[in-house]
């Protein structure tokens, strides 16, 4: 898991080795962040193989499989989207979450595949929007 939550935490992950796509993606969205005057509200995560959702619930405080106001889990009947932005964003699925009215979103960023709940939910959801 890659975690962008400081000057930091940017500075450490933008200097390893990353796959082409994923470090323009990176680029993009810190700069967007950075011209609206967000880079101190904008924590990015990039959800990697093997990381399980025990880890991003460690890292963000909440799992993204439950809906936070009615509890109901991904793939239970009754469940419904809650985050503010889903698309594909190349090969990512990007799912921003806004949080309270400070202008902080979370932008959690997982590769398009098959095999873990949080990309199935993604791909349901996500359709065939794409903003690339």
């Amino acid at each position: 898991m890659l975690s962008l939550c400081d000057a930091p935490s940017i500075e450490r992950v933008m200097g390893q080795a990353l796959d082409p796509e994923l470090r323009t993606l990176l680029d993009d969205r810190l700069k967007l962040a950075a011209d609206a005057g967000l880079q101190d509200l904008t924590h990015i995560v990039v959800v990697q193989p093997g990381d399980t959702i025990e880890d991003l619930k460690s890292e963000i405080g909440f799992s993204p499989l439950y809906n936070p106001v009615s509890g109901i889990r991904f793939g239970c009947e009754g469940f419904e989207p809650y985050w503010a932005w889903l698309t594909i964003s190349g090969g990512w699925y990007e799912l921003i979450h806004t949080i309270g009215d400070s202008g902080f979103a979370l932008t959690l960023l997982v590769e398009v595949g098959e095999g873990t709940c949080l990309r199935e939910m993604c791909a349901a959801f996500a359709g065939d929007v794409r903003c690339d």
